[in-house]
């Protein structure tokens, strides 16, 4: 790979890790989580120019590789996150921690005291029984270690600590502070993960939540297109646009025939199963930018922009003839089709959204009142 190359991948990783683009959330735990994994290696590098004990040397880069690698893992694999948490959680607590207070002087250190902040990141981090049973296996594992550092110091424990010269006691002093620095900078890591988990958990959960609010108030439920309340909305936008560009704009709108007579001789189930359907073949006539709304019981508005007045005729009359075609409901017998009108409506010089909509809602009028089962406009009829 050449330089430039590297270069260029170096940037992107910065820029998408901490570039003005990433909201805050996420840029300031980056930094955080880039802080602790340096540190940590600066760490290892400590331990090994003190002549620390080969424990604390194997340990510190053990933590440095491989808790950053979880931790990367869990980020990117939302499905693996919990396995990925407990997996981190039994690698500090049943190996890193102990082994740190082992090589570090044992009860003469003060490593202990991150033997209850493990415990805590354990209730805190899991959740349900498993996180009292990893805290339960845990704390008989740091009561064993306590045990035998205790009763056997001189087979578990080799440091410079115990050493009688005053370089020993140094060493050791120097050992105990990188070992400190670097459990505190793992678990500035690990809460800053977990808050900020949290944070976004219900972030994202507000943010569906508003979503799922704004897109029930726009859609009708039952049959999944747009309701009246979005038509006018967005039949201003297009028609704001088509006079602005001076490019047409056209409405149709679809009436069932008979339809209060298909409810009482079927049922309204049988009724509602054919607005269903209905609504589908509208849907999937429709092109990109064109919508459908329920715009009454069994009255169904499609907005077609940038569609001139001759060719949204044509489009409805093959919506017509497709749904005169179809069998819409299986409850229906084969012999009793159900079949729509029509009316089109074209933007006009001085219209608003208020006359296109009376104005395609007065040829739909006029198809019914001339026979049902066929399309009208301004001129042409069929």
């Amino acid at each position: 790979m050449q330089r430039s190359d590297k270069v260029e991948k170096l940037k992107k990783f910065i820029k998408t890790s901490f570039g003005s683009g990433i909201p805050i959330r996420y840029r300031f735990f980056n930094i955080i989580f880039m802080m602790g994994i340096l540190v940590g290696i600066a760490g290892v590098f400590a331990c090994i120019n003190l002549n620390s004990s080969i424990q604390a040397i194997t340990i510190s880069a053990v933590m440095t590789l491989a808790f950053p690698l979880l931790a990367y893992v869990g980020i990117r694999s939302k499905s693996k996150q919990n396995r990925v948490i407990i997996l981190s959680l039994c690698i500090v607590n049943l190996l890193i921690f102990p082994a740190l207070y082992l090589s570090g002087g044992a009860i003469d250190c003060g490593i202990p005291s991150y033997f209850v902040l493990g415990i805590a990141l354990t209730l805190f981090l899991s959740s349900g029984t498993i996180s009292y049973v990893l805290s339960a296996i845990f704390s008989i594992w740091y009561g064993f270690i306590f045990f035998v550092s205790w009763k056997w110091p001189e087979v578990c424990i080799d440091v410079p600590a115990f050493e009688a010269s005053a370089t020993g006691r140094r060493d050791f002093a120097f050992n105990a502070i990188s070992s400190n620095s670097l459990m505190v900078c793992i678990a500035l890591a690990m809460l800053a993960k977990v808050i900020f988990s949290l944070y976004q958990t219900q972030v994202k959960k507000i943010e569906a939540n508003i979503v799922e609010v704004e897109r029930q108030s726009i859609i009708d439920p039952l049959t999944t297109v747009y309701n009246r309340r979005h038509m006018y909305a967005y039949l201003e936008e297009q028609f704001e646009l088509a006079s602005q560009n001076k490019t047409p704009l056209s409405v149709l709108l679809f009436d069932i025939d008979f339809f209060t007579r298909l409810n009482d001789n079927y049922g309204h189930l049988t009724g509602d199963a054919v607005l269903k359907a209905l609504a589908r073949i509208l849907k999937n006539a429709c092109g990109e930018n064109e919508i459908v709304t329920r715009y009454g019981g069994e009255e169904f508005l499609i907005i077609l922009p940038g569609v001139e007045k001759d060719k949204a005729v044509a489009r409805a009359e093959e919506i017509r003839r497709v749904v005169e075609e179809s069998y819409l409901s299986p409850d229906l017998p084969r012999d009793t089709p159900v079949t729509i009108s029509g009316g089109v409506a074209t933007l006009r010089p001085g219209d608003t959204n208020e006359t296109l909509v009376a104005r395609v809602d007065h040829n739909l009028y006029r198809a019914k009142e001339n026979g049902r089962n066929r399309i009208c406009s301004e001129e042409v009829e069929s």
